[in-house]
């Protein structure tokens, strides 16, 4: 008994060397120096995109009478100083007889001593 051929065989056999000839082209290519340029420029465009994206955005914010991100991150801090701050003071002023719980009456079936 014979087994029947796998259909998809061909498919991985053809996936296999195409990822080899990729690999190959891809691999000279990022060797030369055009390479090397072509993704230094890219990655300043992006660079000078970003920032200059944050400036619109910052004076759109300023014209709109809205926080930027940084004056957000800033009150955050800020605030998070100040929580910290009253839990000291909390934690300094409050009784600790106070804070405990007082016990509760037994929860027995005889009746209280008098």
């Amino acid at each position: 008994m014979t087994t029947p051929p796998d259909p998809a065989a061909f498919f991985r056999q053809m996936l296999g060397e195409w990822e080899k000839m990729a690999n190959g082209f891809g691999g000279e290519a990022m060797k030369s120096e055009e390479w090397a340029r072509a993704m230094h420029g890219a990655s300043a465009a992006t660079t000078n995109m970003q920032a200059t994206l944050k400036g619109v955005m910052e004076r759109a914010l300023a014209a709109a009478n809205m926080p930027s991100r940084t004056e957000l991150e800033d009150v955050s801090a800020r605030l998070a100083r100040i929580e910290a701050s009253l839990a000291r003071i909390e934690a300094a002023t409050t009784d600790p007889d106070a804070a405990a719980p007082r016990p509760g009456p037994a929860r027995t079936r005889k009746p209280p001593a008098a």
